[in-house]
C-alpha cells in the first residue's frame, strides 16, 4: 500500500513564520518603511521609536527568511542597509492587493444583506428588533472596514 505525501507539511513552517511576521505591527511597519527607502537600524529605531535591540530582533527574523535583506555599506564608516528584495516586494504588493479585494468583498458582502434585511423589514417579513439588531451589527461591521 503506498502513501500519498503531502508535500506542503514541508511548506508550514515557513508559512507559519511569514504569518507571524504580518501579524507584528512593528514588523509591518518596518516593511513599510523599507517598501519606500533602504534604512540602517538606527533609522529604523528612531522611525519607530524603539530600541535597537528590538529593531534587530524584528529584523533578524525577517532576515532568515529572506523577506528583507541587508548590505554593508564601509564608507564613511561600516554599516548595515536593510532594504527589500524583488520577491519580497512582489509579496507585499501580493498580500495588500488580497487584502483591499477581501475587503472589498466584505463590504460590498455586508451591504447586501444589510439592504436585504431592510427590504424585508419594509414588506413586513422581519420584525423591527431583528432589523435593528442587524442593522447595527452590519453597520459596525461596515465601519470598522473603513478604517
Amino acid at each position: 500500500m503506498s502513501e500519498i505525501i503531502d508535500d506542503s507539511q514541508e511548506e508550514i513552517p515557513i508559512v507559519d513564520t511569514i504569518y507571524s511576521i504580518f501579524r507584528d505591527s512593528t514588523r509591518r511597519k518596518i516593511l513599510t518603511l523599507l517598501g519606500n527607502m533602504k534604512l540602517t537600524a538606527d533609522e529604523l529605531t528612531k522611525e519607530l521609536g524603539i530600541s535597537r535591540p528590538a529593531v534587530e530582533k524584528h529584523l533578524k527574523q525577517m532576515l532568515e527568511i529572506g523577506l528583507i535583506e541587508r548590505k554593508a555599506d564601509t564608507y564613511p564608516t561600516l554599516k548595515y542597509i536593510y532594504t527589500i528584495p524583488s520577491p519580497g516586494l512582489e509579496l507585499l504588493s501580493n498580500v495588500r492587493d488580497s487584502i483591499d479585494t477581501f475587503i472589498s468583498s466584505l463590504r460590498e458582502e455586508y451591504t447586501r444583506r444589510l439592504e436585504n434585511e431592510e427590504q424585508m423589514y419594509v414588506l413586513g417579513m422581519s420584525s423591527k428588533d431583528r432589523y435593528e439588531a442587524i442593522k447595527k451589527s452590519y453597520s459596525s461591521i461596515l465601519e470598522r472596514l473603513q478604517k
